[in-house]
Formats: C-alpha cells, sequence, structure tokens
C-alpha cells in the first residue's frame, strides 16, 4: 500500500499579520527604522496566524507542517485545532527538527508563526538638529547644532541719566518668571 502527502497550502498573504507583513513571497517582521548605518529595526516580536483551515476529509493526514526558512532570527510554530471552528485547543508548539503537529486532531485547524529577530546594538539619529532654529523658543536653542537650554537673555534697560557715581547706571524690569537664578549682569553697548 502506497502512502501519499496531502499539502495543505497556507496563504501568508491572509490572516491576522501583527508586526509581521507578507512580502516579496516571505512572511517577515514589519521594517519599523533604519539604523545610521542602514541597518533595519524591527520590533521585538511579530507573530502571523492564518485563516481558519477546514481539514474535513483530510484530518487522518494533518500531521506535518514543511516550512522554508531564511534569514536571521527564531521563530516558533503553533498549531491550534477545533471541531466546530468556535471553540480551540490551546495553541501548541510544532517540533521544529520534525514539523511534527503536537495539536489534537480536529476537523478545523489554524497555524501561528511567532517571529523574533536577533538582538544588537545599533545607533540610529533621531534628530541632528541640522536646520538652524528649528526648535528655537523662549527657553531653548538650537541654532549651533545642538540643542541647549537658553542661558543668555537679553532685556531692554534704560540708561539713568542722573547717575553721577562711576561708571554707568541702567535700569529696567526683569520678570521674575524668566529666571531661576541669576548669576550676573552685564552691559552690552
Amino acid at each position: 500500500m502506497a502512502t501519499q502527502e496531502i499539502g495543505i497550502p497556507l496563504d501568508l498573504s491572509l490572516g491576522t499579520h501583527n508586526n509581521t507583513e507578507f512580502l516579496n513571497g516571505k512572511l517577515q517582521l514589519v521594517e519599523i527604522a533604519k539604523a545610521d548605518s542602514g541597518i533595519p529595526i524591527f520590533p521585538p516580536e511579530g507573530y502571523w496566524i492564518s485563516e481558519v483551515i477546514r481539514i474535513a476529509d483530510k484530518v487522518t493526514h494533518f500531521k506535518y507542517v514543511a516550512k522554508t526558512l531564511t534569514g536571521t532570527g527564531t521563530y516558533t510554530i503553533y498549531t491550534q485545532s477545533s471541531q466546530d471552528s468556535y471553540t480551540w485547543t490551546d495553541w501548541e508548539a510544532v517540533d521544529l527538527s520534525t514539523g511534527t503537529i503536537i495539536t489534537p486532531v480536529g476537523y478545523y485547524a489554524r497555524v501561528k508563526i511567532v517571529i523574533t529577530p536577533i538582538n544588537s546594538n545599533v545607533t540610529f539619529t533621531i534628530d541632528g538638529f541640522d536646520v538652524n532654529g528649528k526648535y528655537n523658543n523662549t527657553y531653548i536653542n538650537s541654532s549651533n547644532g545642538v540643542l541647549e537650554l537658553k542661558k543668555l537673555y537679553a532685556n531692554k534697560y534704560v540708561l539713568d541719566t542722573t547717575w553721577t557715581g562711576e561708571g554707568k547706571m541702567m535700569t529696567g524690569n526683569i520678570p521674575k518668571s524668566t529666571y531661576k537664578k541669576i548669576d550676573k549682569l552685564s552691559f552690552l553697548e
């Protein structure tokens, strides 16, 4: 008696995608950014859940999951089954070395693939402060290619011409809400 393997194709473009996408014929994590060196940055985990698969008369043949893996990272394949497509068994991990399904046989099945990228340290710039004055306001300065708190404030003072002592006397108001402390006052002509 000859045996025949029956393949049940999984359309990875359909189903539930969480931080994953089906791109160029492959299920992969969504790229969320690029490092300064051009290396893609991925979320810490993503998964895909298939649509409900009707096994029906192939119920005794649904024993293995075939897979092809390219790229880096780790993945786990899970399956679950149901007799009525409403009540489902718990997700059971597939034995990745053999592809053997541990989930009890049911009339319906679903497949879940969880992908985890390899962690590595990368550098990426959020803002290089290349645009002079982009963040300038009353308290912040970004005019010199760096973001810094303003430390120098210029206020209008009036020369007191009635002053007869040495030097010059300037008068004016300093708003208390502007300063936490005053280190020094200097006169600029």
